[in-house]
């Protein structure tokens, strides 16, 4: 038998010996959903309290839903004792996929692994075995990156009084002659100049295998469009509001988990490492390498050679600053169920208290776990860091779905997400013209 023959063999012995365990598991605990379930109330989302004895595994996660490969990584789940110990997993290079209140879970590379094994943290696979990982599922529902432009194109034609597409930066690949992907941002407002009423911003996939988080922007603009003259509440917003969405800010990455990979950085090349890619969240200038990030270009959270080093960052960059209409920040990611806010590089409790008002309405409208964003762990160079803190915009990150969920769970599960989503959504676009800056 060929060694390729032999490798898809073990494969398959492996995916069915992990089928086998299915079969005989226990249901997922209470607000970690399966994938498939759509039936799950709006706020279901499960807070910390209720984490706090929740044992992650490989058959309650939706790793045991996903393709597996030899991919060279491991997931795997490090006890924790303190926000200290999760701030170190991330520098060591580890990609953090969810945090509880005893454990951290995510993936790590060969290198990342043999790190963990001398930092003498307690941890264990998740993975069935060591170098072992899923490959992302690709509902065919979900957007690619050429269908989201052929409907960010065919919307603003259908509204052009209300709708207008702008092209606002390149990708990496098209600055280096290997692709010719834009950065698109669709400006929807009423009557009137725009620029002189207050804005909002919603960006979505900075981090390319998070697919939902294409989707909920690009349901947002049909929701915003479609209701304009019937609905009175969305007319009188789009009246009275500025509002930009870009639904993919790493469309380079996004085609490759368009082909089934597990992949969350942009596709740098990085002066011909082996390793592509940088963590285009982990690439903004504010307090960039300030802990909680990886300079290794091995590590999906490695934060680039400089501070907007990146494409992609310097089209956000320039967008939002050329903007001084704009008010509120809103960056989509998954998963883990939360409402995140400033400060994400230092623990200090952010002085603000609009900011921590508006963070915990949030959570109170998703359902979802409202939080300052170092309280997970330290992590630099984040989005809402830079637009809270040099640009002073109200600015948050929601992340989107559950373990069982994980980056690319069935569309089916879009619409649930939605409802979650939808009236936080429209909150923000209300609370940008009660905001002064």
């Amino acid at each position: 038998m060929s060694q390729h023959n032999s490798t898809r063999s073990g494969l398959v012995s492996l995916a069915l010996a992990s089928l086998a365990l299915l079969i005989g598991c226990n249901a997922a605990p209470q607000g970690f959903a399966p994938a498939n379930n759509a039936n799950v109330r709006a706020n279901s989302a499960p807070q910390l309290s209720t984490m706090a004895n929740f044992e992650p595994t490989f058959q309650n996660s939706f790793v045991s839903r996903r393709p597996l490969a030899r991919t060279g990584n491991s997931i795997v789940k490090v006890a924790y004792q303190n926000n200290a110990q999760a701030s170190q997993l991330a520098e060591l290079g580890m990609d953090i996929w969810m945090v509880t209140p005893k454990y951290i879970m995510g993936q790590v590379n060969e290198e990342v692994f043999q790190r963990l094994q001398m930092s003498r943290l307690n941890f264990s696979l998740i993975s069935p075995e060591r170098g072992i990982s899923a490959k992302n599922d690709f509902d065919p529902q979900y957007h690619t990156y050429d269908e989201m432009l052929a409907e960010l194109r065919q919307v603003a034609q259908q509204y052009p009084q209300l709708a207008k597409l702008h092209d606002v930066g390149d990708t990496w690949q098209k600055v280096n002659g290997e692709g010719n992907r834009d950065l698109w941002a669709l400006n929807i407002t009423g009557p009137g100049d725009g620029s002189q009423k207050p804005g909002i911003v919603f960006f979505g996939n900075h981090h390319a295998r998070e697919l939902v988080t294409v989707e909920i922007p690009l349901i947002l603009i049909k929701h915003l469009l479609e209701g304009y003259g019937k609905d009175p509440r969305i007319t009188e917003l789009l009246n009275t509001r500025d509002v930009w969405i870009v639904p993919m800010v790493n469309p380079d990455g996004h085609v490759e988990a368009e082909k089934g990979a597990n992949w969350r950085k942009n596709m740098n090349k990085n002066d011909g490492n082996r390793y592509r890619g940088v963590d285009l969240n982990r690439n903004y200038g504010h307090k960039w390498n300030t802990g909680g990030s990886s300079n290794s270009p091995s590590s999906d959270t490695y934060m680039g050679k400089a501070p907007f080093s990146e494409p992609e960052t310097q089209a956000v960059r320039d967008f939002v600053k050329a903007r001084p209409n704009l008010k509120i920040m809103m960056s989509y990611h998954s998963f883990s169920n939360l409402i995140l806010w400033p400060w994400g590089y230092t623990k200090q409790r952010v002085n603000n208290p609009k900011l921590v008002e508006m963070g915990t309405k949030l959570g109170q409208l998703t359902g979802y776990t409202p939080q300052q964003a170092a309280d997970l762990y330290v992590a630099s160079g984040i989005t809402d860091d830079f637009t809270f803190g040099e640009l002073g915009l109200m600015s948050f990150t929601t992340e989107i779905g559950s373990w069982g969920d994980g980056f690319d769970p069935p569309y089916s599960r879009v619409a649930q997400f939605w409802n979650e989503n939808r009236e936080a959504a429209l909150y923000l676009i209300d609370s940008a013209g009660k905001l002064g800056r």
